[in-house]
């Protein structure tokens, strides 16, 4: 079996789209892949863990889990702070859920954290020797606010998500939105073919999504490149989509869809080299009805179930020794291929 490096390195970033094969299978099948692709590409980027209005009471905190990194974020008076939720003694969780509290304590041994991540008591202690409290405390974590959202960064540096996002928060507006529902899929395909799919310029719509093709202008569909965004902008018609959709993709694993008086976004964690899970968050303008809502979220709901099947099939046809490699259509999936390319760069480094 050829080692990772030699997988990736057979998608030859020199060749133009119009030339170039897309990533052999193994990429989409090999749990060491996988792994890299954890630790060199999604811990590196920014994930929308939670959205801020979760964290508005004081003393508010709220955790989570993200590729077996236990996070919670606090607010401590006016500050949002986000820390790995690993008490400092023996690694227990500190935080379960969410809720509120003045301190984080320790579930294991009673260590007690304040809500700015300082070690406040460590009981029963003894005469331990070299030890000083303050470097004990909680373990911070790089974080951003960008719309409704908390982001987190759990490993290395790089541009902040501010001008990441720029291109796409200049392009649309948040305001008068407010959360209504969040649903999640769980798939039995890798989340690179989810990626994938959303964006191949439109390319699947008309024959995966014939509702919601008749309801756009794919003719007029375009795809555009800006730092690490992929843009996908077209005409719409209809009281769900109104008259413009706008699909944005942050590199490497988050979609945000703003159509109408609607935003919906999808976050894609791998579960493993063959399944993945998209959490949805929905997003209404505050005008809209109940009625309205709920035909919306049937209306997406058939999107997605038709999305899961052909990504499920997708992996299939993966694993089959008739595939290895595919093409390109250059005149749609420039988004697709700025994926592998970027995920190409990324595996190739250390």
């Amino acid at each position: 079996m050829n080692s990772i490096a030699e997988e990736i390195a057979r998608f030859d970033l020199t060749l133009p789209m119009a030339a170039s094969p897309t990533p052999p299978s193994s990429w989409y099948l090999r749990e060491d892949i996988l792994e890299a692709e954890k630790e060199r590409v999604l811990l590196r980027s920014w994930q929308p863990v939670c959205r801020v209005e979760q964290l508005e009471q004081p003393g508010a905190f709220v955790s989570g889990c993200f590729l077996d990194q236990p996070w919670v974020v606090t607010r401590d008076g006016s500050e949002l702070r986000a820390f790995y939720n690993v008490c400092r003694h023996h690694a227990a969780l500190v935080a379960e859920g969410s809720g509120c509290a003045a301190q984080l304590t320790c579930p294991y041994h009673g260590w007690v954290y304040d809500l700015d991540g300082r070690l406040r008591k460590a009981p029963r202690l003894g005469a331990v020797k070299e030890f000083k409290r303050e470097d004990y405390g909680l373990k911070p974590i790089a974080m951003e606010v960008w719309g409704p959202w908390v982001w987190l960064r759990f490993s290395g540096s790089g541009e902040s998500l501010a001008s990441q996002i720029a291109p796409l928060a200049s392009r649309v507006s948040l305001e008068g939105l407010r959360f209504v529902t969040s649903r999640s899929y769980e798939l039995e395909c890798n989340w690179k073919v989810y990626v994938d799919n959303y964006l191949d310029g439109g390319y699947h719509v008309e024959v995966a999504h014939q509702a919601l093709a008749a309801q756009l202008d794919l003719d007029a569909y375009r795809t555009s490149v800006e730092g690490s965004l992929v843009l996908q902008e077209c005409g719409a018609s209809s009281e769900r989509l109104g008259n413009q959709a706008v699909y944005g993709w942050l590199y490497p694993n988050w979609m945000f869809n703003r159509y109408g008086p609607i935003l919906d976004t999808n976050w894609v964690i791998p579960l493993g080299p063959n399944r993945c899970l998209t959490v949805f968050e929905y997003f209404f303008d505050s005008s809209c009805q109940d009625e309205f809502i709920q035909s919306s979220l049937e209306a997406s709901h058939v999107v997605q179930l038709e999305d899961v099947g052909i990504c499920e099939s997708v992996q299939r046809g993966l694993r089959s020794q008739g595939y290895d490699v595919g093409r390109y259509a250059p005149s749609l999936e420039i988004g697709e291929y700025s994926f592998h390319h970027w995920l190409a760069r990324d595996l190739s480094q250390s």
